[in-house]
């Protein structure tokens, strides 16, 4: 489309090949622009997931390591029981069977709280798994 004027002959066209190549240019470099902008954001995203799964792995694990070590000592405690109750229980001091069965109960009572407390920790460490 031109226009022409009597007086100063302008011809003043829409576009011209040149201004639309520099058009696309700039609208490649947008878009280029935006895909980077774009993958840096999946870069930082994808990097704090990564720190953050490892967080909790790491807490994780120290918890599993401390239930270990309670569960040993709790381990060593039940076997401890068990030679404290036959010595109670089968020693020169408990003269009738009702004695017997008294120190028995009392020791198994001992024995299921302790694994009623390892298997709390048991669904607690399966609830809060990573």
């Amino acid at each position: 489309m031109s226009f022409t004027n009597e007086a100063n002959q302008i011809d003043v066209t829409n576009s011209s090949p040149e201004s639309n190549y520099r058009k696309l240019l700039i609208l490649i470099t947008i878009l280029l622009i935006i895909l980077i902008l774009f993958q840096a954001y999946q870069v930082f995203t994808t990097t704090q997931q990564n720190k953050l799964a490892e967080e909790r792995a790491l807490a994780y694990q120290t918890r599993v390591d401390e239930a270990q070590e309670l569960v040993s000592k709790q381990q060593t405690l039940i076997l401890n029981m068990y030679d404290d109750y036959e010595e109670i229980a089968y020693g020169i001091n408990v003269d009738r069977i009702v004695e017997q069965q008294l120190i028995a109960t009392e020791f198994t009572l001992q024995a299921l709280q302790v694994l009623a407390i390892q298997n709390s920790q048991i669904i607690e460490l399966l609830a809060t798994a990573p």
